[in-house]
This record gives structure tokens, sequence and C-alpha cells, in this order.
């Protein structure tokens, strides 16, 4: 059994290495994402895994180790990285925080679901996430027979004077703030974890921002995306009113798989728990690939 130890200070070359031989690279893995977010972190390290995970206290004051706002799931990376085994060894290996609450890429050989349950001196639980993916395929024209009949209607339907063009990260979450914003809550502190996001990808040459634009320079619709390795991830977005009657979405989402087609092997909608989403992204063929989400309660140490 591999040994696992916690690391604030990680040796860049070695995370470097894991992240560049990794099966299925995710944006939120690299060291300087993770240092763009503005919180504090630390990893779970073996010879060959890593997993990372921020830490602080709760709004209670207790001490804790989460996956940050502005990252879906944090590792794991490394030769290991798939391996069941060093994933539950590296869980235990974790600082004994009162809350843990960590999102990960899910292993093959990972158990099924299971609530709450007693295990080691505290109470834990793991879950499956949705997160839909759209493998891009060969052709476009391939990838547009996989669309549902819904999705075909409503490009149909878009109105064809849209113009594409590129926007920034603080027009995209003001008419986010001003649309989505005011009907779904928003996080503390998801505003600047996004943003900071957004701007680190834009000045690393691994995002761009495209937004859907009608008549009199009306902004429809726009999203940020995210490349990293074979994967484009679709990190942030946000649409109108009149965007919504127009299906820019719709759209725009479509004009970007036109040209993903030969750059990427995968397009990452994220999850999303909303059925109206869901059904959204399936519409475009895309298929749920569940990652996990792990949760525990630790005993007081006098309690132990």
């Amino acid at each position: 059994m591999s040994r696992f130890w916690v690391t604030s200070n990680p040796d860049g070359a070695k995370w470097d290495a894991a992240y560049r031989y990794a099966a299925e690279p995710f944006p939120y893995d690299r060291i300087e994402y993770l240092d763009s977010l503005g919180v504090t972190w630390c990893a779970i390290e073996g010879d060959s895994f890593i997993l990372p995970f921020a830490v602080g206290r709760s709004k209670l004051g207790y001490p804790q180790a989460f996956c940050p706002l502005g990252a879906q799931r944090l590792g794991p990376i490394g030769d290991l990285a798939g391996d069941a085994e060093s994933l539950r060894s590296a869980l235990d290996a974790l600082p004994r925080f009162l809350r843990l609450r960590l999102r990960f890429s899910r292993p093959q050989s990972w158990p099924e679901d299971r609530s709450w349950h007693w295990r080691g001196g505290g109470w834990e639980r793991w879950r499956s996430e949705p997160n839909y993916e759209l493998r891009l395929g060969t052709s476009y024209e391939v990838l547009y027979r996989g669309f549902s009949s819904q999705t075909r209607k409503n490009l149909k339907s878009s109105f064809e004077n849209q113009l594409w063009e590129y926007s920034n990260p603080e027009e995209l979450w003001n008419y986010f703030a001003q649309n989505q914003g005011t009907k779904y809550r928003v996080p503390a502190g998801y505003e600047q974890s996004m943003k900071s996001a957004m701007y680190h990808l834009l000045h690393q040459g691994r995002g761009a921002v495209w937004a859907a634009i009608g008549p009199g320079n009306q902004w429809l619709a726009g999203m940020f995306v995210a490349f990293s390795g074979n994967r484009a991830v679709l990190l942030f977005s946000a649409v109108t009113e009149e965007g919504r009657e127009r299906q820019s979405m719709t759209w725009l989402i479509n004009e970007f798989l036109t040209m993903a087609v030969g750059r990427w092997s995968v397009v990452d909608f994220e999850g999303s728990s909303a059925p109206g989403l869901a059904r959204f992204y399936q519409g475009f063929g895309a298929e749920n690939v569940a990652y996990l989400s792990w949760e525990r309660w630790n005993l007081p140490w006098p309690l132990r």
C-alpha cells in the first residue's frame, strides 16, 4: 500500500507531470488555477497520487476541508488516480477536521453510492453528482445526427441575424447577475472566485469567452469555455430573456461545436441537478458521466 502525506508546498514539477499524463485532465487540477481561487489549499500526496483540497473554517468556526467555489471537482491525478483503493487510503490520511466535503473524479472500481454510515471514528457518505459530457467524434455532421428533435427544432427557430463574437468575463458576469442571478441562489464569494478563475485562464491562453449578439448590438447569450488537454469545459454561462426567446444559447453552443470538432475530444457541460438543464445538455447528445461527492463528520478528539 502506498504511503500518503499532507503537503501545503507541493512539488510543481511532480504536479505538472501528473497532470500532463492524466487520462482526463481537468482545468481545476492545475496549481495555478487553485492559486487563482484565493483559497488556502493543501494536497494529499503519494508516490503516484495527488488529491488537492481547500482548508478553512466554517461560519460556525470549526475547521474543515472542502472543494472551493470555482472548482467542480479536484483530482485525483497521477498514475494511481483511477485506483479506488488508493483513493480510499488517501481519504483516510486527510486531517481529522470536524467536517470534510470533497468532490473528485470517480474511479471505475469505486463502490456504489452509500448513505451515512459509521467508519473509523466518524460518519461519512458518498454519492454520484451529474456531469454531462459530449464526445465529439469525427465530424460535425455525425454530431448533429445525435441531437434531439427538440434541439434541432430550436436551432431551426433561432434567429439567423445573430453574430458570434468575443466577450469578456466582466460582461458575462454582469448579464448573469441581471438574469440568472435574480432567480437562483448565488453563494457568497462565488462572483470573485469565478471572475478570478476566468481571468486566470484567459491570461494563460486556456480559456475564452464567446457571446451571441443580436440586432442593434444586443447581447443575448454568452459562455466561458476552459481548455484542458483534450477537453473543453463550459465553465460559466449567461442568457438574457430575449436570448431565451431567440434560442440563443442553443445557437451559440452549436456554433461552438462546429469549431470544436477536430480540436478537442470532449465538450464538458459540467453538471446540474436541474432537470431542465440536464435535458438541454442531453439534447446535444451529451451523456451523464457522474463524479463523486464525499462527505464526512469526524467526532471531536475527546469523544473518539
